[in-house]
């Protein structure tokens, strides 16, 4: 049984990763800015962005697990910190503590093939973090998913509206993964000697197709627009003034989807059972 400090406990990934380690009887120090309602044995109430309320969060710590990032959901601006203060900055701080308590093992979820579109800040600052920490010296290992089935649900909702946006041309790939399987992946990353793990669901697709699956969910002929790279990135371009994070959300969405993302095949959970269980919710 090893302790293990899990940053970013409080979103999607890491509840999972909470539950994971709870079911492999570890024992869970979470750190969160509220981290009330999760299933810790320890909790510490910390801000990655304010170094002084880190202070004694690894102490006698096996490992560390973060997921910890700014919110990647539409709902979820209400906090306009910059994925580089939240996912980069607020990461380095944790580190730098890590460091100062001599933390065995730091374990960081980044995402698949970052360095192919560094050029949108969501992907750059996930990348900057991962040189950080292979150059600090700790022994760690990078989870580097390809897209959550949780993103994918925005497809579904927009399916659900009777719409079908493609960005391009729909033919770009990848191979989503459900949290939990992610999860798996980070609890086995604690004793893996691998600098980096990709991971990614047991199934390939178009973008296309994914979209066309969530129509096929629900019932109903597909009904697709596509709408061009550059033209969409014009219409957002106005999100910069009004809200920087919005914007580099949906600067990240143009990029992610004009490159393969595919990753070794991880993940045992399938998207249409996951679209399937969401649609009572939707």
């Amino acid at each position: 049984m090893q302790t293990v400090l899990v940053a970013g406990a409080t979103g999607q990934l890491g509840r999972c990763v909470v539950h994971e380690l709870k079911q492999q009887g570890h024992r869970v120090r979470v750190l969160a800015r509220n981290p009330a309602n999760i299933e810790a044995d320890e909790t510490k109430q910390a801000d990655l962005t304010k170094p002084e309320t880190l202070d004694g969060a690894c102490a006698g710590v096996d490992a560390i697990i973060s997921c910890a990032g700014a919110a990647m959901t539409m709902g979820g601006f209400g906090n306009r910190q910059s994925f580089y203060q939240v996912d980069w900055q607020g990461n380095v701080n944790l580190l730098t503590e890590a460091q100062r308590q001599r933390v065995p093992k730091f374990v960081y979820v980044s995402l698949a093939h970052a360095n192919t579109i560094r050029q949108v800040e969501y992907a750059d600052a996930h990348a900057r973090f991962a040189e950080a920490l292979q150059a600090s010296g700790l022994p760690h290992t990078v989870v580097s998913p390809t897209g959550f089935f949780g993103f994918m649900l925005e497809i579904l909702k927009y399916a659900k509206q009777g719409r079908g946006v493609l960005i391009g041309d729909g033919s770009c790939r990848t191979n989503p993964i459900h949290e939990a399987d992610v999860a798996r992946a980070c609890v086995e990353a604690l004793t893996s000697n691998e600098r980096e793990m990709l991971v990614g669901g047991p199934e390939v697709f178009t973008r296309k197709e994914i979209t066309e699956l969530a129509f096929d969910v629900l019932g109903r002929p597909p009904k697709l627009m596509k709408v061009p790279p550059g033209l969409f990135k014009a219409l957002i371009t106005p999100l910069k003034l009004i809200n920087p994070r919005l914007h580099a959300l949906m600067d990240f969405g143009v990029a992610v989807t004009q490159v393969d993302c595919v990753a070794p095949a991880y993940g045992q959970q399938r998207l249409r059972d996951y679209f399937n269980a969401a649609l009572p919710s939707l």
